[in-house]
Order: C-alpha cells, then sequence, then structure tokens
C-alpha cells in the first residue's frame, strides 16, 4: 500500500480540497437554510409595518371623505353631555356679542335702573346656556344638525373630488356648518323681538370647516389618499402571501407568523391610539377646562382607527388559530382530537352549532367588527372559513394510536432451538 502522508505529515493538496469543498457546500447549506428562515421574516415584518401606515391612510381617508362616516360621528359628538355644553356657550355667546344684549336690557329699564342692565345681562348668562343645552338634546335638534352636517360634508367632498355641483363650487371659498336657526332660536328664547333678530348679521352662526385658500393642495392629498387606501392594502396582502409561498417546509409555522403579526398590528394601533386622545386634546386645546371635551372629541373621532385595530387582531387570531390546527405538533394533535366531536357531525348539526357561535360572536362584538359590513362580512368569512377547514381536517385525521400493529408473541428460544445432532 502507498502511503499518502508525506515526510512532514501533511497530507496531499488534493485531500485538503477534498475536505475544503466539504465545508463548503455545508456552509452554503446552512446559508441557504438561514436565507429560506430569514426572507420571510423580513417580509412580514415589512407588511405589519405597512398595515399600520395602511390603517391609519384608510382612517384618515374614510373619515375625512366618508360622508355617512362623517355624519355617524358628528352625531356622536352632539350627543355628548360636554360637547352639547360648549355648542350652547357658544351659541350664547354669539347672540351676547353680535346683538349687545346688555344694551337691549338697558333700552327696557326706568332710568334709574339703567346702570344694573350688565348684571342683569350676567344674570341671564346661565339660565339661557342652560336652555339651549335642553334645546340642543332634543330630537328635534338632533335632526336639523344631521341634515346640516350632511350638506355641509357633501359640499366639502364634491370640492375636494373636483365634483362640483349646481350651487357649489371652489370659488365660493369655504364650507361652513349652518347654525344660523339655532342662533336665531336662542335669541329668541332670551326675549328679543322679531325687529332684533333682523339685525343678526348674514353668516352669523356660521363655523368654518373647509376654506378653499389651499384648495389645490388638498385635492392633491385627496387623489394621494385614494390610492394609499387600497394600494398599501395590496401590498400586504401581497407581501404575507409571498412570505408563506417561500417558507417551504415552514408554511404552517409562517402562517401562524402572519396572524400573530396582525395582532402585534392591531395592539400598535390601539396603544397610538390611546397615547394620541390625550396628546391631541392637549395640543389642539388650548382652554385646559376643555380638555375633557376634547379627549371625548378625539375619542370619537378616532373610533374608526380602534374598529380596524380590533378587525386585525381578531383576524390574526383566527388565522394563528387555523396554522396551529394545520400544523404537525402535539399539541395541534391533541385540540384536533378534543375538537373532533365537535365537527364530526351531521351537516345539519355542523351547520347548526356553527350558526350558534357566530351569533355569539357577533353579540360579543369585540372592537364593534360588526358595527360595519364590511368589517363584520371579514369577520364571519374567516371565522366560517375556519370552522370548515377544523371539520375536513377532523374528518380525515387518524387515530395514531389505531394505525399501530399488534406486538407479535415472543417466541421461546428453547423450543425453536434445532434439535442436538446424534453422532
Amino acid at each position: 500500500m502507498n502511503d499518502t502522508t508525506s515526510a512532514d505529515g501533511a497530507r496531499p493538496p488534493h485531500d485538503t480540497a477534498v475536505g475544503d469543498s466539504e465545508v463548503d457546500d455545508e456552509t452554503s447549506a446552512h446559508g441557504e437554510v438561514a436565507r429560506q428562515r430569514r426572507t420571510p421574516a423580513v417580509l412580514i415584518t415589512i407588511a405589519t409595518v405597512l398595515a399600520i401606515v395602511a390603517t391609519l391612510t384608510t382612517w384618515v381617508k374614510t373619515q375625512a371623505l366618508d360622508t355617512d362616516a362623517w355624519v355617524e360621528v358628528s352625531d356622536e359628538l352632539i350627543a355628548e353631555e360636554l360637547v352639547q355644553r360648549a355648542l350652547a356657550v357658544y351659541l350664547v355667546d354669539e347672540v351676547y356679542e353680535l346683538l349687545d344684549l346688555p344694551g337691549e336690557i338697558e333700552k327696557t329699564l326706568p332710568r334709574d335702573l339703567k346702570g344694573v342692565a350688565a348684571i342683569a345681562a350676567a344674570a341671564l348668562r346661565e339660565p339661557a346656556t342652560t336652555g339651549v343645552e335642553r334645546l340642543i338634546a332634543s330630537d328635534r335638534f338632533a335632526t336639523a344638525w344631521e341634515r346640516v352636517n350632511r350638506t355641509a360634508h357633501q359640499a366639502l367632498v364634491n370640492i375636494l373630488r373636483d365634483e362640483n355641483r349646481e350651487g357649489i363650487s371652489a370659488t365660493d371659498g369655504a364650507v361652513t356648518l349652518e347654525l344660523g336657526d339655532l342662533l336665531r332660536q336662542t335669541a329668541t328664547d332670551l326675549g328679543l323681538s322679531g325687529d332684533r333678530l333682523a339685525d343678526l348679521p348674514d353668516g352669523a352662526g356660521s363655523i368654518t370647516i373647509f376654506s378653499a385658500s389651499a384648495l389645490a393642495d388638498a385635492q392633491t392629498a385627496v387623489q394621494v389618499l385614494d390610492f394609499l387606501s387600497w394600494f398599501l392594502f395590496l401590498v400586504v396582502v401581497v407581501l404575507y402571501g409571498l412570505a408563506v409561498y417561500l417558507a417551504v417546509g415552514r408554511r404552517p409555522e409562517t402562517l401562524r407568523n402572519v396572524g400573530l403579526s396582525l395582532i402585534v398590528a392591531g395592539v400598535i394601533i390601539l396603544l397610538l391610539r390611546a397615547i394620541s386622545v390625550d396628546l391631541v386634546a392637549g395640543a389642539v386645546v388650548k382652554d385646559p377646562s376643555n380638555e375633557p371635551m376634547g379627549r371625548v372629541v378625539v375619542s370619537i373621532a378616532t373610533s374608526l382607527i380602534e374598529q380596524s385595530a380590533w378587525t386585525g387582531i381578531i383576524t390574526g387570531a383566527i388565522i394563528a388559530a387555523c396554522a396551529w390546527l394545520l400544523g404537525t405538533s402535539t399539541s395541534a394533535g391533541k385540540a384536533r382530537r378534543i375538537s373532533a366531536p365537535l365537527t364530526n357531525v351531521s351537516t345539519g348539526a355542523f351547520v347548526a352549532g356553527s350558526v350558534v357561535l357566530a351569533l355569539l360572536v357577533w353579540w360579543w362584538n369585540p372592537g364593534d367588527v360588526f358595527g360595519h359590513l364590511v368589517t363584520g362580512l371579514t369577520t364571519a368569512v374567516m371565522l366560517g372559513a375556519a370552522l370548515i377547514a377544523l371539520r375536513t381536517l377532523n374528518a380525515t385525521d387518524v387515530d395514531p394510536e389505531a394505525t399501530l400493529e399488534p406486538t407479535p408473541p415472543a417466541t421461546n428460544p428453547t423450543v425453536d432451538s434445532p434439535p442436538a445432532e446424534i453422532s
């Protein structure tokens, strides 16, 4: 045999090359596995961030450009006592300022009592404000409030989308919320005559909600929001789907991570909303005494964000649960065996049970996900698909203990040994 080792004990160069090649192949294989795991994780992370941004842009678009959503929020606002009080104070202050109420009272008093006109006017302010509050809380005012809000917001949307209708144009300068009728009612309650009401200037009680001074920028922003509201969600879905597709051999785990990422995104959005309620209210409201009302306004105005966050959390929980049940873990197998008696029933019983479960979830209504058609329908479809997938999987599952073959009886070596040879 030839010795392949040199005198100094070193291996030949070709042996070294073979060893290095094997190491390189092993390193390359490990690197490929690491990339296969890292790529889906990166895609899921990017999709989660974009899901948060998409939720916020959709909220801005819906709250600013959807008239029904605007009216719904405005109705919730006017039902709050703090908002009713603030609006009543505004209207009474407008009457006092525009019609010089102390001067009007002074005209009706004898010469010797004219000096108390200012005191009388101040004494009337609180009862007048209370009376206007009662008016604002009435059903009649609620109907008028909804009408003026819908008209004003539809005018705003028409201008921003450059869909001007007859009587509405971008050159009008502003979109206003007209409260003139309520202002005149307030003046009447304070005892002012019809002649004095005629002295109210045009536009009295008008609250500007949009000025056309930056119309071009506003219209551009609307176009961007219209695009982002659907494009970002499309990108999120594509990234999640691509992550699952690329996770060869780990798709159930990756699908579970997609569900967990949606839960994380929903929790982050809820935290951002909770923080913004205090920050925005403190930044916008100048009078500290009005900060409670500011919190109420911001909380109601961002209620759609909360609903979207809960929709993401529930959707993510359903996806994560389905991925876990589809997995091969011992706990998933046990869970399927436990649920099998509930799903492996007749079709009628399964449908009835599914309906009962759906009604319970609808009654619970976490995050008001069933408050709107799209989110409610999405949640219902996801829940139904999860139940059907579980029923299908349970129907095809076989109890591993039933597939084990019986162990053959042990043989007796003394009986099976060959007889001794006879010489």
